[in-house]
């Protein structure tokens, strides 16, 4: 009925104004035919689509380049790893041999530097140059000097709007590690402290302020420090005191801050006498370190020999002990420190000297290696070949120089000018010349392509050739180091 009704008003209305229904018709005919002719087809919709597409990434590529991070383009950990590896070149001029190849060459990891280098804060720029040139040595001492640079990471960090401290500072810092990592790989006690970091970040309480946040984070570093390396390498020297006694001969290797703490500790508070025979080795003479730490004392008579000799101090010196250090103990009982620390604790093994090595729970590591090649270090081939062992002038050297300096200022004197006085002059002159020590055989090694030149920074001690592990928690065997990984989780 309702339907009939308007059908029969739309008829009369027809009827008083034909003009009106007519030029409605057709308005509505014209709507009605409209949506077809405007209709795409499927080959047009993927064209604006892409260039839909194509308008977002120019749009985000120069938000980037302005340094603003909209909220589809946010740069996480894992995108900026990426960057970094494509980043990387390949040196031709680098060689290494082929069983070695997989290991990251220290021009890779510069090479990817400048990728991530505007967002990364000045501590740790300054940190990652200390640490690429070896101005920062040894695992203690890197992660003691990460701690401190993150916090001024920490100090100087603002919150974003529309984030929470919680989650954002985490990928801050991860931005600051991957940078860290282009100087040098992470050592497995840094590893161990972000870890530990990451995870009290997490727990900062969600209604907490961020200038509270920060406080209780700094706070907590400096105590993760006091306890897991301070208080640690304290309670590790009195464990291992008690293996050192007047007139002792004690053997170790390099330089390690555990090591150079117990043997102070043995000299001024215990008053103890002993022998330290210090074997180090190039390229970085760490072991240099250690001998003028332990030279200024009266209670410690130092040895420094090379690790040519070590066969020759085994032999004719009566080693009651020999302390190691260590970069990690790995989850089967091997020790991974510097290179060289196998050759020491094999030697010492075969004359019957007990091999300890003193380790803090923090360098604990649950990986399992039984080789040194799947996992390690190189070092800058370059390194050893520019070392210059002999820079001190012989007396034999030094008269001869004398004499020539003599000789030079006589025919000086004698002839005033002329040929005969520029010959005399330019023959002077070639005497004079003195090698240095720059022009090494091996100057131009990279042109003999098939030289190799290997400089690897760590190697792998069995648990064989060790007789004690003294860490905070204790004296236990090599096999034992699991006990400790369990015991070190459920501290933390």
């Amino acid at each position: 009925m309702v339907e009939n009704s308007k059908v029969d008003a739309a008829a009369t209305n027809g009827k008083k104004m034909p003009s009106s229904n007519a030029s409605s018709s057709h308005s509505e005919k014209g709507a009605e035919a409209k949506p077809p002719q405007k209709k795409l087809s499927n080959k047009e919709l993927k064209m604006l689509k892409k260039k839909a597409k194509a308008a977002k990434r120019a749009a985000r590529k120069a938000a980037n380049q302005n340094g603003q991070q909209s909220s589809q383009g946010v740069k996480t950990a894992s995108h900026i790893k990426k960057q970094m590896i494509s980043a990387k070149i390949k040196d031709s001029n680098v060689r290494i041999p082929p069983m070695f190849g997989h290991l990251e060459t220290r021009e890779e990891r510069i090479s990817a530097s400048p990728v991530i280098a505007s967002i990364v804060h000045p501590s740790i720029l300054s940190l990652t140059l200390k640490m690429s040139t070896y101005k920062v040595v040894g695992s203690t001492s890197r992660c003691v000097a990460m701690l401190d640079a993150f916090k001024d990471v920490i100090k100087s960090y603002k919150t974003p709007q529309g984030t929470s401290l919680q989650r954002n500072l985490t990928s801050h810092l991860s931005h600051q590690i991957e940078y860290l990592k282009t100087g040098r790989p992470l050592s497995i006690s840094m590893g161990n402290a972000i870890r530990w970091l990451k995870q009290r970040i997490s727990l900062v309480p969600i209604d907490m302020s961020d200038d509270d946040g920060k406080k209780m984070l700094l706070d907590e570093i400096d105590q993760f420090i006091k306890e897991k390396i301070v208080y640690s390498d304290r309670v590790i020297a009195e464990y291992a005191s008690r293996h050192i006694q007047n007139n002792f001969k004690i053997l170790t290797y390099a330089h390690s801050q555990v090591l150079a703490e117990l043997f102070q500790y043995c000299a001024i508070e215990q008053e103890k006498h002993f022998e330290i025979f210090i074997i180090d080795s190039r390229p970085l003479f760490e072991g240099k370190k250690l001998a003028k730490e332990l030279a200024q004392h009266q209670n410690i008579k130092c040895h420094y020999n090379l690790i040519n000799s070590l066969s020759s101090v085994l032999e004719k010196s009566n080693i009651d002990f020999c302390f190691l250090g260590a970069h990690a103990m790995l989850s089967n009982g091997r020790l991974y420190s510097r290179v060289g620390t196998a050759l020491v604790a094999m030697a010492a093994k075969k004359k019957n000297i007990p091999v300890l090595v003193c380790c803090e729970s923090l360098k604990f590591s649950d990986k399992v290696q039984l080789d040194s090649v799947t996992l390690n270090e190189l070092g800058d081939s370059d390194d050893l070949i520019n070392t210059r062992p002999f820079n001190k002038v012989g007396f034999n050297l030094q008269q001869y120089l004398n004499k020539i300096e003599e000789r030079k200022g006589h025919r000086n004197g004698s002839n005033n000018g002329g040929h005969n006085g520029n010959r005399n002059r330019s023959n002077d002159n070639e005497a004079d010349v003195v090698d240095d020590g720059k022009d090494t055989i091996l100057r131009n090694w990279k042109e003999l392509r098939k030289l190799y030149i290997l400089n690897i920074l760590y190697d792998l001690t069995p648990p064989d050739y060790i007789q004690k592990v003294i860490t905070e928690l204790g004296a236990l065997p090599p096999s034992s180091v699991p006990v400790i990984l369990r015991e070190y989780k459920s501290i933390s």
